[in-house]
């Protein structure tokens, strides 16, 4: 079993502070970020911040839903010396979201500005790949050297996606190309092509992904 992080969330009326717990440590302290700093999260998609001596940068994919907090916890121990602990820990966006919107309305109760979730396994390894169905884009593909070459280095750079279980492919009318949805837990995800561009010199074509 993996040594997961839980993260411990607590909505005040301007800031959220977060705390991590491992079964070996408590993050050093309370990590206090602002509302506008996550406003601005959405709208850059990415931002570092700072609170007493630690550093966080916090990442989002809303096509993912995926929230990932990259803590640098800091402290100083006397003699110009500074120790600390490193943590990355993947939430669910979506489920982020919905507990800042609620605790941010006047008359949530106190029970609900408190949010815990379990670090989401980013070691989990890549989805299982399934060619569904017609299999002759596939066949093509395979049976043409420099397009399998293409093909193999696109699957490996383009879904490599921890959080999805598989990854299932189908024919797209294109050529050598493909239609994909990914599955999680038994649920449809993000779907979208796979699709070879520049085929009329197939020696500078290239896969390129789209959702």
């Amino acid at each position: 079993m993996t040594d997961r992080i839980m993260l411990r969330a607590y909505a005040s009326e301007n800031t959220v502070s977060i705390q991590t717990y491992t079964p070996r440590m408590k993050s050093l302290q309370r990590f206090y970020i602002t509302y506008s700093e996550l406003d601005r999260l959405q709208s850059e998609g990415s931002i570092i911040t700072n609170d007493i001596h630690s550093f966080a940068r916090l990442r989002l994919d809303e096509h993912r839903d995926r929230l990932t907090f990259e803590f640098t916890w800091l402290s100083g121990c006397g003699f110009d010396r500074v120790e600390g602990v490193e943590q990355t820990v993947h939430l669910r966006w979506g489920k982020f979201r919905d507990f800042l919107d609620a605790a941010h309305q006047p008359d949530c109760p106190e029970k609900n500005k408190v949010f815990r979730a379990i670090s989401l396994d980013a070691r989990r390894g890549r989805p299982r790949l399934v060619f569904d169905g017609n299999r002759a884009n596939l066949r093509a593909a395979i049976g043409d050297p420099r397009v399998r070459h293409k093909l193999g280095k696109a699957l490996m750079a383009n879904f490599n996606w921890p959080d999805a279980d598989e990854i299932h492919l189908t024919n797209d009318f294109m050529p050598y190309s493909f239609f994909f949805r990914e599955y999680r837990n038994g649920q449809a995800g993000m779907c979208g092509g796979l699709i070879l561009h520049g085929q009329e010199d197939m020696d500078k074509a290239y896969y390129g992904i789209h959702t």
